[in-house]
């Protein structure tokens, strides 16, 4: 693509909202822009609220990618605070040979939550999908171990080490080359989806355990599905359809009253699907219990759908059928 680009803003994640600059920012672009700790590896001096104040006003104009070679430049939002705590940067370095260049910088009370990581994998899977990128490449001062990690953390390769290129900050300075192709992303971004998908179908069974912790097993299940999920029952002698509530209660009941007992369910052999923001674990699970004093022991094929939200993966409906005898 050569035409301008601007994503649809916010740009949302767990915990984060990812969006053009605003007049506002101000005094909480100062807290970091003024922090020698965390301007010592970025490409500009220590700032004062002028400096600050004159460096927004560039940003304010980078929320669109309008041609090759220019930046766009998000604000890292807290979600719950409204704070901005950071921002986030991607180049569009070439048209024709779908060129990228990522880049972040993080206040220091925020280092070390996991926020550049969130705000980075947003930014790389706008490149990918949205910017239609090849590849993207990032690049950070042979010293800055921590920026490092975090490349190699999204899946970043170092690709070498270019020594005293750069004159930064009055002396010669060695950078480390990172890089990550679209093939490699995707890959990674499978396995990380497969992953989550398979702990969610985890999470489902888990909740239905005879074990101390009943109650916090079937929260946790609660803020892994919609709101409006639905849980489908099917056999010989039927179908039933339930929604969130109505599938736990009874269950929660029976686990703590006293009628089920020693009763646990687990995962077997499975498969993940993923297309797009759609997942999907198929496979076997196995259970067993004592009831009403008689001890049993089942199976059955399970199916759990899950859809891609800004809060990560989601359940949106499980359907399964217990072995017939």
């Amino acid at each position: 693509m050569t035409e301008p680009f601007q994503p649809q803003f916010p740009i949302l994640t767990e915990r984060l909202a990812l969006r053009p600059h605003r007049a506002d920012d101000l005094d909480d672009l100062v807290e970091f822009h003024g922090d020698p700790e965390v301007v010592r590896f970025l490409p500009w001096p220590l700032r004062d609220r002028e400096a600050t104040r004159a460096a927004l006003e560039v940003k304010l104009g980078q929320g669109e990618l309008t041609e090759p070679g220019t930046w766009l430049v998000l604000a890292v939002e807290q979600r719950d605070t409204g704070t901005v705590i950071g921002e986030v940067l991607l180049k569009w370095a070439s048209a024709e040979h779908r060129q990228g260049e990522l880049g972040f910088a993080l206040g220091r009370a925020h280092h070390g939550k996991g926020y550049a990581a969130e705000a980075a994998a947003a930014m790389l899977r706008l490149g990918f999908e949205q910017l239609g990128l090849h590849r993207i490449s990032a690049v950070c001062l042979d010293d800055n171990e921590a920026s490092a990690k975090l490349l190699r953390r999204l899946g970043f390769s170092e690709e070498g080490r270019v020594v005293d290129d750069l004159l930064f900050k009055g002396e010669w300075a060695t950078r480390r080359i990172f890089g990550l192709t679209e093939d490699a992303w995707r890959s990674d971004e499978a396995g990380r989806d497969a992953a989550e998908i398979e702990s969610l179908a985890r999470c489902f069974l888990d909740a239905f355990s005879s074990a101390p912790g009943v109650d916090e097993r079937m929260d946790a299940l609660r803020r892994v599905m919609l709101a409006d999920a639905r849980i489908i029952r099917t056999g010989a002698a039927g179908t039933d359809s339930f929604d969130v509530e109505s599938f736990l209660e009874p269950r929660r009941a029976l686990l703590t009253d006293g009628t089920l007992t020693d009763f646990s369910e687990e995962l077997r052999s499975g498969t993940v699907a993923v297309s797009g923001d759609v997942g999907h674990w198929f496979g076997r699970y196995a259970k067993a219990g004592v009831k009403d004093g008689a001890r049993f022991t089942g199976g059955g094929s399970k199916s759990v759908q899950c859809v891609r939200t800004t809060e990560g993966w989601r359940i949106s409906s499980v359907a399964w059928a217990d072995d017939r005898s």
